[in-house]
């Protein structure tokens, strides 16, 4: 009984995972080397949001008022520029992709088309690092124990598998 309760629990909670977040959850599964393997689906939407979140958090944005296209293995993001020089702003673009390393959610911005931006910018380097924390937050809603196991980017969604472990 104890373990059909604890069974119950761990289903509820991985359900809780997307719960106020955005994402949908596809297939759980139990793992036989522990918890449950869960896979959640995020549309563009949602990616949207996460990305938007992700250029704001430091007051000056890479990109104003992104507008996402999921492709195949990768995001596409174009938006508003400030320029640095305060002359206005300037269209620009950047492609990011996602990955699993170490049990770990990535996201690498790969391409940067923005007039005065370079790969080498700071702002890059947090950006990817925001992002990559905002979508394991999307997906593990209950702070549990999570390892990532894969990410896969197509034209319709972005789907994230990982195992969800209770922290004792």
């Amino acid at each position: 009984m104890k373990t059909r309760v604890a069974i119950l629990l761990s289903i509820l909670m991985i359900f809780g995972v997307v719960g106020c977040r955005k994402g949908k959850v596809e297939s759980i599964e139990r793992n036989p080397a522990g918890g449950y393997d869960v896979t959640v689906s995020f549309a563009e939407t949602d990616i949207n949001d996460a990305i938007a979140e992700a250029l704001t958090a430091n007051g000056n944005p890479l990109l104003r008022d992104p507008d996402v296209d999921l492709q195949n293995g990768q995001i596409y993001v174009t938006g508003e520029h400030d320029k640095r020089d305060g002359s206005g702003r300037v269209s620009g673009d950047i492609t990011i992709v996602l990955s699993v390393q170490n049990g770990v959610l990535a996201a690498q911005i790969t391409a940067v088309n923005i007039e005065g931006v370079t790969m080498t910018d700071t702002r890059i380097a947090e950006f990817n690092q925001r992002f990559a924390n905002g979508m394991t937050l999307r997906a593990n809603r209950e702070n549990r124990e999570i390892t990532m196991l894969s990410v896969d980017t197509s034209e319709d969604q972005v789907l994230v598998k990982f195992n969800a472990k209770r922290q004792d």
